[in-house]
């Protein structure tokens, strides 16, 4: 692996303040790329004081949403014989999935020069009664919106201080928060913004000369962004950003989220794995930002949508999948008549609460080694992410676009011995262990299907027969076990009986499902949450598997 060799000041910044100074830190593990990053992530969160707790607690990280960015199918697009206020209320009405927020983007708002913002309020032919009343026909249903970056006419620099780059057409509020301040205040009087999606980072730098020659302008737009949302109880999320903007957010707490991947293609062009974010979500983990895969299609073919006719999502589960097991959000971008509710359900809880893993789907050291050993031509996908449950460990792995084949072994994810299945056969298992690989064909997990598997301990009873069980979880969703779903998880001081706490919502019917050895089989068994019934202990013995 070779050393960074770009580091401090941007060559083209015109002058650097007296007395400035610029610190390095250098970060060693002998343990793998995966663990050094995060580690390192640790060590710079605590360095700025950084709270991951507007991550923890962000509407549009823990519940489905719904999204009409590029790829989707609204996007500039609304359904036939009705405008997009008619679109967005339909929306939220007949969607047969819970969703708890919409996403606006780019198509609401005026622009000018350049395709930049001249004012970021609704146009009367998208909403009528502006986003007010949009607000009120949804009864203040969660909202976020989507900005870009500013033209070099936008009617704010009337009022506020802008600086101008009118070679490039663009602009930047300059130096003082109160024009976020009053954007944020207005937006929060008049309809409820939860989410604002800063997106075009990259333009706003690369193209737009003052960033790359003031000393102070790049971090001043960002840290005045993040004070008035703040002050608004609003999130934010990085779109288009570069590692500078993610690695500004260390210092702005209310950058909750990134978009890891490039934008949704729905295969117009072909052989781009725009869900190949293994890489990319480390570093947004370790700076305390949730990755986002982007919005998807949950069914192959939606006609009328606003790209060529031959457009297609070839696999819609390898894009919820990803999109679950990234941490991040979780948005369809579905057609009304096209949602294919039981393949999306596989994410979330009934009410809409993501199944998540403890951390982001991450590709494989093994993988990253080869990368560098084969002149920067990636031999595939190869992900794993895990769940940590009472300091017990179930792991994932994910398969994609491999180039060659693997073996790969429990200690090379940081997963205990145990079994392992795979997701298309659960009852067929496996022992995982340093002495029982598991082998990864790239026929098999080629560009065109993805393959998945899950890894549970195995514990031992303390009875005559030594009998071995192993906790499977819910085999119906990507993530097996989820710490949204088992609260704890605990063996008695005598090993007779393990607990799980399990928690489910209203009428909800959660199938569960453990490897036992005294029955030689996988045992189902369902647990059923009612009325004030929300939680349940599933209970583990020797002789029995029981929901209560």
């Amino acid at each position: 692996m070779g050393v960074a060799n770009e580091y401090g000041y941007l060559g083209s910044i015109k002058s650097i303040p007296i007395n400035s100074t610029n610190s390095l830190i250098i970060y060693y593990s002998s343990n793998g790329i995966n663990q050094l990053i995060e580690q390192w992530g640790k060590t710079m969160q605590k360095a700025f004081q950084r709270t991951n707790q507007y991550r923890l607690n962000d509407l549009t990280i823990n519940y489905l949403g719904y999204y009409t960015d590029n790829g989707a199918y609204y996007y500039y697009h609304s359904e036939p014989n009705m405008n997009y206020e008619q679109t967005i209320i339909k929306i939220k009405e007949n969607l047969s999935i819970p969703i708890h927020y919409i996403q606006l983007d780019s198509w609401w708002y005026y622009k000018s020069l350049g395709g930049g913002v001249k004012e970021w309020v609704a146009r009367p032919d998208i909403f009528p009664d502006g986003l007010k009343g949009l607000n009120e026909k949804l009864n203040n249903f969660p909202l976020s919106l989507h900005n870009r970056y500013w033209s070099s006419d936008t009617i704010y620099s009337n009022k506020y201080n802008f600086i101008i780059d009118n070679s490039n057409l663009k602009s930047l509020p300059l130096g003082n928060d109160s024009f976020w301040i009053d954007l944020f205040n207005k937006s929060t009087k008049n309809f409820n913004l939860i989410l604002y999606e800063q997106d075009w980072m990259n333009h706003q730098t690369i193209d737009f000369i003052p960033t790359r020659q003031d000393f102070y302008l790049g971090r001043q737009w960002l840290i005045s962004m993040g004070y008035a949302a703040n002050l608004f109880n609003i999130n934010i999320q990085y779109s288009m950003c570069l590692p500078r903007h993610a690695l500004q957010a260390f210092e702005i707490n209310r950058v909750t989220q990134a978009r890891v991947s490039d934008d949704y293609y729905v295969h117009v062009v072909k052989n781009i794995p725009q869900w190949n974010i293994g890489i990319s979500s480390m570093l947004a983990n370790a700076i305390g930002i949730a990755p986002f895969k982007d919005v998807f299609w949950s069914t192959q073919y939606q006609p009328d949508a606003p790209y060529k006719s031959t457009v297609e999502e070839i696999l819609p589960d390898r894009e919820i999948l990803i999109s679950t097991l990234s941490t991040g959000p979780v948005a369809l971008g579905d057609g009304i008549n096209y949602v294919d509710r039981q393949r999306i359900m596989k994410c979330c809880r009934q009410d809409g609460l993501i199944l998540k893993p403890s951390k982001p789907l991450t590709m494989i050291d093994l993988l990253i080694n080869d990368w560098a050993l084969h002149q920067g031509i990636i031999q595939g996908e190869l992900y794993s992410t895990k769940t940590i449950i009472n300091d017990k460990i179930f792991s994932i792995i994910f398969a994609s676009s491999m180039r060659r084949s693997y073996s790969i072994k429990p200690s090379m994810i940081g997963s205990p011995d145990g079994i392992i299945w795979s997701y298309d056969n659960p009852y067929e298992i496996y022992t995982f262990d340093d002495n029982h690989s598991l082998e990864i064909s790239n026929e098999k997990c080629h560009f065109t299907s993805f393959c998945l598997w899950y890894s549970s301990p195995v514990w031992i009873f303390n009875d005559s027969l030594s009998t071995k069980y192993s906790f499977m979880g819910e085999l119906n969703k990507w993530t097996f076990i989820s710490q949204q779903r088992f609260t704890s998880l605990t063996i008695d001081s005598q090993n007779t009986h393990m607990t799980i706490i399990v928690e489910g919502v209203d009428n909800e019917f959660v199938d569960l499902f453990v490897y036992h050895s005294k029955f030689q089989s996988v045992i189902h068994v369902i647990c059923h949450f009612y009325f004030n019934h929300l939680k349940a202990k599933l209970i583990i013995n020797s002789t029995n598997v029981i929901c209560s």
